[in-house]
């Protein structure tokens, strides 16, 4: 991954910050790093393409955020950029939106990381595009060890364990409600790290969703799962399981599969 230098830039004309350049430093903060897609859809939404790119630019020469090249494609054979908060960028960040300087991640995400963080905001994404078109409403993402550290705010309980995030939504003619996601890596282990997440995230008596990256994969994990939630005393669809390529066609038109192996239909009748 080839990191771009943006300090030598960084002497132009002073950029001044608006309310849609706070909210990509914010998209970064949440997400750590996004391609240049995902953060005009995220963060630009409501401009074009090329004038996000633009910004993005502007952004980079203020030395609020740099970019490096990654193995995603854009078209016509260009690499797709990756956008990470710099120092300045978490320093206007931290007045803007009154974050703990601490608690701001910056420069390029770590390479075996990067994937995992890239494909968490394609679902996010697939979120909003269902908010888009009516589907959901109220949707909201809120990173996992924020969530973890609200929930022990709230109830005086540590979480050992945390979500890769946390979603809220309702559909139309529902009431608002939590949901925890996690994005399995292909790695857990039963025992020593699938067992102690379910566990915990039981504890929240909220509903979770796994996105796996295959059918097999989910009937391992739907296998290591479904004892707990029996231990639990709570129903096969407590926990559901859908295939990543699927979602990215659609999140509410994926297969969600209950953790006995039956299929989940998410949305209300």
């Amino acid at each position: 991954m080839r990191v771009r230098a943006a300090a030598g830039k960084a002497k132009k004309k002073g950029l001044v910050v608006m309310d849609r350049d706070v909210e990509s430093l914010s998209q970064l903060y949440v997400h750590r790093t996004l391609t240049s897609g995902q953060l005009a859809r995220l963060a630009f939404g409501d401009i074009s393409y090329e004038t996000a790119r633009k910004r993005m630019r502007r952004l980079m020469q203020a030395n609020l955020i740099g970019c490096a090249s990654s193995e995603r494609s854009e078209g016509r054979g260009r690499p797709e950029l990756l956008y990470y908060l710099t120092q300045h960028g978490a320093h206007v960040l931290e007045q803007k939106r009154v974050i703990d300087r601490r608690e701001i991640p910056i420069g390029p995400a770590h390479t075996y990381h990067k994937e995992h963080f890239l494909k968490l905001a394609d679902i996010c994404i697939s979120l909003k595009d269902a908010e888009d078109i009516g589907l959901i409403r109220n949707f909201a993402w809120l990173q996992g060890e924020d969530f973890a550290s609200q929930w022990a705010k709230q109830h005086g309980a540590e979480m050992t364990e945390h979500p890769d995030a946390a979603i809220s939504f309702a559909f139309p003619k529902g009431e608002q409600m939590i949901i925890l996601l996690e994005l399995d890596t292909g790695n857990f282990r039963q025992t020593r790290h699938w067992e102690p997440k379910i566990v915990n995230f039981l504890f929240t008596g909220h509903p979770i969703w796994v996105v796996a990256n295959s059918e097999t994969r989910i009937a391992t994990l739907s296998e290591w799962t479904l004892p707990l939630l029996t231990a639990n005393g709570v129903g096969a669809g407590k926990c559901v399981f859908a295939v990543f390529s699927e979602i990215m066609e659609g999140i509410l038109a994926a297969r969600w599969f209950r953790a006995d192996g039956t299929l989940s239909e998410l949305r209300p009748k």
